[in-house]
């Protein structure tokens, strides 16, 4: 998230840099690095909904996603206003604010601990010969621009240096994000402050809690119990909330969503929209459209669009040394620096009855998981199997499985996400066969 003052008047373009599919994955193959979800939404959506008074937003994805960017954002804006500054930020930017009002200006490039670029302020034509760049070759040209620096004392910033780094810093989204929503905004987003409890819906506090937020055609069953103590909590248009439900605050529930009764969850998770919830969840993002309709505790985990969680499946999210957690990124085990970290899941992955993930668990996209013990730590996209043995599965099975399952949720396979799949696919495959 971004305060507005810092956007106001400004161009805007988003961009991403060479190391995002690898960094990012599983949750940056089907979709730029600006639509993956922290909080109550993603960076796209922030900046689209602050209406930033007609100024252009241009995207810059990776050469393969300019079909996916369009369709999950529109076209966006083709020019810069000549007279205006240009914003130059990263898709890894999660949130940027003021944590000090004497803190002093933004430096004109920001970078991170390791040279990536993810804000950057331009002008003319410097600025003009940026944006017409695509792809990772504006990131590698702001790298080559001198001048950048660590955020200032005074300021804080948040960016996924990698995938889990969404789920790492949702809690401190959603509390920002949730408690800055005032009455004549909260208004304008279709939702109202619950101020009068349905029958049999209790608060943990009723005084000094935090605000419960309800769009239109919310259902809270009786039994429904809101932990505000802890949190604020929103509860998006048409979700239905179903009986002896624990609702602990900060809390993001996407509309069309339905939580199953007996769910418990606790502190900082976030659901897109259409997800179908139960059992017990704590500090996990689901990008939205993720069926977890069964019992099974999932912790600190990330979880893609169209996942498919069968009963009883269950993550760990803490190792029994209490170590920090490792996990596979690309060639590397990287060391988390972090104790609790769960899974990492695609999207259009399938898993079976009593499936087990250890902590720090990588499952790519369109992968199906299932048989007796631990499957492996890191499972590439499309492989099928479990603890005993992985091996590609066939595209056009799991292809057919999106087009029948998509409809259910009004959706449909489009032609730009079918292609990324069968492109994914194809280089998926011949690298699992080098290797």
């Amino acid at each position: 998230m971004l305060p507005a003052e810092l956007l106001a008047g400004c161009n805007v373009v988003l961009f991403e840099d060479e190391r995002t599919g690898i960094e990012l994955f599983p949750m940056a193959v089907l979709r730029p690095s600006w639509e993956i979800r922290t909080g109550a939404g993603c960076l796209r959506q922030w900046l689209t909904g602050l209406k930033l008074a007609g100024t252009p937003l241009l995207m810059r994805p990776r050469d393969a996603l300019h079909g996916m960017a369009e369709l999950l954002a529109g076209r966006g804006d083709d020019e810069l206003d000549s007279e205006a500054d240009t914003l130059f930020i990263n898709g890894r930017l999660i949130g940027l604010w003021k944590t000090d009002e004497s803190a002093p200006d933004l430096p004109d490039t920001l970078i991170d601990s390791e040279g990536r670029v993810l804000w950057a302020r331009r002008r003319g034509a410097d600025a003009r010969e940026l944006a017409a760049q695509g792809g990772t070759a504006l990131a590698y040209a702001l790298v080559q621009q001198v001048g950048g620096k660590l955020a200032p004392e005074g300021w804080r910033i948040l960016h996924a240096r990698y995938v889990w780094d969404t789920m790492l810093h949702n809690r401190e989204v959603l509390e920002r994000q949730l408690l800055g929503v005032g009455r004549g905004a909260s208004e304008l987003m279709g939702v109202h402050v619950l101020r009068e409890l349905p029958a049999g819906v209790s608060l943990t506090d009723r005084t000094a809690g935090h605000p419960v937020y309800c769009g239109a055609g919310v259902r809270l069953m009786p039994g429904v119990v809101i932990g505000n103590h802890a949190g604020p909590v929103w509860i998006g248009s048409r979700a239905d909330v179903e009986p002896h439900t624990y609702l602990e605050g900060p809390l993001y529930i996407g509309p069309d969503c339905r939580i199953k009764a007996g769910t418990r969850f606790y502190h900082g998770c976030s659901l897109g929209p259409y997800c179908r919830v139960a059992g017990e969840l704590s500090a996990s993002v689901l990008q939205g459209f993720v069926n977890k309709q069964h019992e099974g505790f999932l912790g600190n985990s990330v979880i893609g669009q169209w996942a498919n969680l069968g009963a009883d499946t269950r993550t760990s999210n803490l190792r029994n040394d209490y170590r920090n957690v490792r996990v596979k990124v690309g060639n590397q085990l990287v060391v988390t620096g972090e104790q609790f970290i769960g899974l990492m899941c695609g999207d259009h992955v399938k898993t079976g009855i009593n499936t087990m993930f250890n902590t720090g668990t990588v499952v790519g996209v369109g992968a199906n998981v299932f048989g007796a013990g631990y499957p492996p730590r890191f499972i590439p996209s499309f492989a099928e199997g479990g603890a005993d043995k992985m091996e590609a599965g066939p595209l056009e099975r799991i292809l057919d499985a999106a087009r029948m399952m998509m409809p259910r949720r009004g959706q449909e396979l489009s032609d730009s996400e079918e292609q990324l799949l069968r492109s994914h696919y194809a280089e998926t495959v011949k690298r699992e066969t080098r290797s």
